[in-house]
């Protein structure tokens, strides 16, 4: 190829890539325009819980409905998000895609997802570069548009709003003297609120053989592991333990059905029936 035809190749391209731009641009301004005017286009082939009538609406399905409250509820019963994996995997249960495996990180966002409630959030990512389409999540550096009451919620938004302070409180249980920061756990009811009263660490859960005599234990991680304390506080037999926390509970309670304890159980079991 002479030189002309070399010179004349790259006007050619340099005229595709500037149409591809324009292109772009029209098509952001298209997006914009919608996002502004409250319009939400969502993909109902993946999203679990919904699909669309004859006009194109959002509506429930029942069905995949109840799998999504499931997954609410099994968190705020406080189950893992491993465990309910694990337990939609057994009992055969279907991701939005149609896939057997489950991930947490499937759970996690269908735990994170307003639209759960009725509502959108548009623009969640966008568009880098025009030429090879690369997305990004949108960190606030362009604008992001809130469209409340869209659709039919599956989820209150009460019980949305403690999931969301769930998942926050989750993140880091504790950090220990040393820095050492402690996750979450779900495998006993006692898991990371019972605290020892001297050196402030965690109990943790042991299977203990003590001259032949199998027990279950609880002990303070000062105990068992480095953390820059020095604790002598007692080894606690979990049958001990399960005792005072159910004579505490009673102390609470007391009588009196309408005290704030009582109506809080009541209120809390309620919306466990609920959501089942």
């Amino acid at each position: 190829m002479d030189a002309k035809g070399e010179v004349l190749i790259t006007i050619m391209a340099s005229l595709a890539q500037q149409e591809s731009q324009s292109l772009s641009q029209n098509v952001k301004m298209g997006l914009q325009y919608r996002y502004q005017q409250g319009k939400v286009q969502i993909n109902h082939n993946r999203f679990l819980g919904y699909t669309k009538d004859a006009d194109g609406n959002l509506i429930i399905d029942p069905e995949q409905a109840e799998i999504v409250k499931r997954i609410y509820r099994e968190y705020l019963e406080g189950l893992s998000m491993d465990k309910t994996a694990a337990g939609l995997e057994r009992d055969g249960i279907l991701t939005g895609a149609g896939g057997k495996k489950w991930h947490t990180s499937t759970i996690n966002k269908i735990l994170r997802n307003e639209k759960y409630i009725g509502d959108a959030l548009l623009q969640k990512t966008y568009t880098t570069d025009f030429l090879n389409k690369t997305r990004v999540k949108n960190n606030s550096l362009v604008p992001q548009y809130y469209v409340e009451g869209n659709h039919k919620a599956i989820i209150p938004q009460d019980i949305y709003l403690q999931v969301q302070e769930e998942l926050v409180r989750r993140r880091v249980v504790k950090t220990s003297a040393n820095g050492k920061k402690r996750s979450y756990s779900c495998n006993h009811c006692f898991s990371q609120i019972v605290i020892c009263g001297e050196c402030g660490e965690m109990f943790r859960r042991l299977h203990w053989n003590n001259r032949g005599v199998k027990s279950i234990v609880w002990r303070c991680i000062s105990r068992l592991e480095s953390t820059g304390l020095e604790c002598h506080a007692r080894t606690i037999n979990e049958l001990v333990l399960q005792d005072a926390v159910v004579k505490a509970i009673n102390l609470m309670l007391g009588d009196n059905t309408t005290s704030f304890y009582a109506v809080n159980i009541y209120n809390h079991i309620t919306t466990v029936v609920y959501l089942q």
